[in-house]
């Protein structure tokens, strides 16, 4: 008896609550009708906003790196299509990483002098992206306001350690908002079915399949480094756009995980030769892009509701891509949990492209020659190679030659004490080199050198070990 006043009650507020629903729907759709903007901007909405805003270029190289991307977050341009079914989409490198996908970074290793482009320098870029910058304040007198015209050169110094066991696991947050993610699509699935959008109902379908066989046909596990053994010896590498840059970045730390993050590619597990399966997803991908066109189109030319809620998912996969998993976060995910990487940046600024060099040169623990005898460095005389890494940027000479002299002798006399005070470092080198135009700038290199040994608690020679200088 009650469950039966209990179902005829349950139907009629279904039979209510339809009806509200329905006249809802009709309402919106005698809105439509009535108001032409609204038609007009339905028009333009799906389309402008898959062609215009959607960088898939960073989001596969993100994918590429560390494997992870939310299925339901996969609505692909027109471009990023020839991107994904192109013939480079099968090279073992990171996306951006390849050749001629982003802008090239030229390192000069400090001890031998080789030069060679970073083997992956978009991902090198995102991983600093993700750290904060240290200030280091250059307070010598060259640096004066009032003094003669500067040709100020940046300089960041990337202290480079390692930790002793990463997690080897994506955040938290990379979890939550990909379970938030589901269940906004389906709440949206569900909505545009009962409001019988089938155009968009067929694409919030096709964008996790999408994802679905874009992971199948090149998911992979996040890159561990090529080599991650560890050694006991810290290695100094400059990079630069070019070599008539203004801006300098210096890693600095232990040579194995330094030379694999610049020199050596990224380990990959994707097989050299593509198998059957492989390319009948890919086919399937490119049929499944296509449908996505198709029904952005469709819902496009309809002018409807359909095409509002198209627009709604893709700003959602766009607004994920940009503030809540952005690709500098999944870097930062990348080179902590997997590659056991920390990064710690610290910015100055030099007066000159000398004040610069002599910076370089205090801070390179490979300048001079290490005596095993008495366990120090030897500073009568600069390491065989030590100063090769500065040939593309001042080239040997006797100016040079006068001018490394001059930079020895202060070194070994630590007469950076007083470059604060003055710009003289001591009677010998007044007397000799005094009249010299960069005299002054060598003083100011060896100051700032000492600074950032101080704030970035750069370690020497030896990882772990204390600074020859202190």
């Amino acid at each position: 008896m009650y469950l039966l006043k209990f179902g005829k009650i349950y139907f009629w507020g279904l039979q209510q609550f339809l009806a509200m629903f329905d006249a809802a729907v009709a309402s919106l759709e005698a809105f439509f009708k009535n108001h032409s903007w609204a038609q007009e901007l339905a028009s333009i909405l799906p389309l402008s906003a898959l062609v215009e805003f959607i960088d898939l270029p960073r989001k596969l190289h993100v994918f590429d790196l560390v494997g992870a991307i939310p299925l339901w977050s996969w609505p692909v341009t027109p471009t990023g299509s020839l991107l994904l079914l192109s013939e480079k989409s099968t090279e073992q490198s990171c996306c951006l990483d390849r050749f001629g996908s982003s802008l090239s970074l030229i390192c000069r290793d400090g001890r031998y002098g080789d030069q060679y482009p970073a083997a992956s320098p978009e991902t090198t870029r995102l991983c600093l992206s993700s750290r904060r910058t240290v200030l280091i304040p250059n307070l010598h007198k060259n640096m004066h306001p009032g003094s003669e015209k500067r040709r100020v050169q940046n300089l960041e110094v990337v202290r480079v350690s390692r930790f002793q066991s990463p997690s080897q696991c994506l955040s938290r947050s990379y979890y939550t908002i990909s379970i938030a993610g589901w269940v906004i699509l389906f709440g949206t699935v569900v909505l545009s079915f009962v409001m019988r959008c089938y155009l968009a109902f067929g694409f919030l379908l096709v964008v996790p399949l999408t994802g679905s066989v874009i992971y199948l046909a090149y998911g992979c596990n996040p890159r561990p480094l090529l080599v991650d053994d560890a050694s006991s010896y810290n290695r100094l590498v400059i990079t630069a756009s070019h070599m008539n840059q203004m801006d300098w970045k210096v890693f600095y730390g232990e040579s194995s995980i330094v030379n694999s993050l610049l020199n050596r590619p990224l380990h990959s597990e994707r097989p050299a030769v593509w198998s059957f399966t492989h390319h009948a997803l890919r086919h399937f991908l490119r049929a499944l892009i296509l449908c996505q066109w198709a029904l952005a189109i469709a819902a496009a030319s309809m002018k409807g509701l359909d095409a509002y809620l198209v627009t709604f998912w893709v700003i959602m996969c766009i607004l994920s891509h940009v503030y809540l998993l952005p690709p500098k976060s999944a870097a930062r995910n990348w080179i902590t949990h997997f590659a056991g990487i920390h990064l710690e940046r610290y910015q100055s600024q030099l007066s000159s492209r000398r004040a610069l060099l002599n910076t370089i040169i205090a801070l390179n623990p490979d300048t001079f020659p290490w005596d095993g005898a008495t366990q120090k460095e030897d500073r009568t005389r600069f390491h065989e190679g030590g100063l090769k890494w500065m040939d593309p940027i001042l080239k040997p000479g006797p100016d040079r030659s006068r001018w490394e002299k001059a930079s020895r002798i202060a070194m070994k006399n630590e007469a950076a004490s007083t470059a604060e005070e003055r710009d003289s470092l001591s009677t010998e080198t007044d007397k000799t080199y005094g009249k010299e135009y960069w005299y002054k700038f060598i003083s100011e290199g060896i100051l700032m050198a000492r600074r950032i040994r101080h704030g970035a608690k750069l370690t020497g020679r030896f990882v772990g070990g204390n600074s020859q200088w202190d």
